[in-house]
């Protein structure tokens, strides 16, 4: 089951200009910032050659010790010209392996099975809505034993 809301994101043309509105402007605080290519990303999104540039944010109020529930993301290579404005929203999740096998048995569309991140803190997937906005579901497996 749903375990909690994660974030929501927006995929933006201009990666300096959105930072700098959000962060400027608005007054959000900028976490971090990652370029993510390869065989991780290809597998998750069906897609080869696509590069993510994303940038997670909080507003000075979000405790630090709780996810950035805001990100940017900037597409590159094959999907340069994909997602427009909101990109998907993320819940977390127990157990996403039998998250999975829930969601597909209720006939729920994914792009891919869960995939574990390169650096071994979590495993996602992302599927579709009926209105097909994407949903990622991701669970923190950081210091589990699997």
């Amino acid at each position: 089951m749903i375990k909690g809301f994660r974030h929501v994101c927006i995929a933006v043309k201009d990666l300096n200009a959105s930072r700098a509105f959000y962060r400027d402007i608005l007054g959000l605080r900028e976490v971090r910032m990652l370029t993510v290519k390869g065989a991780y990303l290809e597998k998750v999104f069906d897609r080869k050659g696509v590069v993510l540039t994303y940038v997670k944010m909080r507003d000075r109020h979000q405790p630090k010790h709780i996810q950035p529930v805001f990100e940017l993301h900037h597409w590159e290579g094959s999907w340069k010209k994909g997602p427009k404005y909101l990109h998907h929203i993320s819940f977390t999740v127990d157990d996403l392996d039998a998250e999975y096998r829930r969601l597909k048995r209720r006939g729920v569309d994914f792009i891919s099975a869960p995939v574990i991140s390169p650096d071994g803190r979590t495993k996602i997937c992302f599927a579709y809505d009926p209105d097909r906005v994407l949903i990622e579901f991701i669970e923190d497996i950081r210091g589990r034993r699997r």
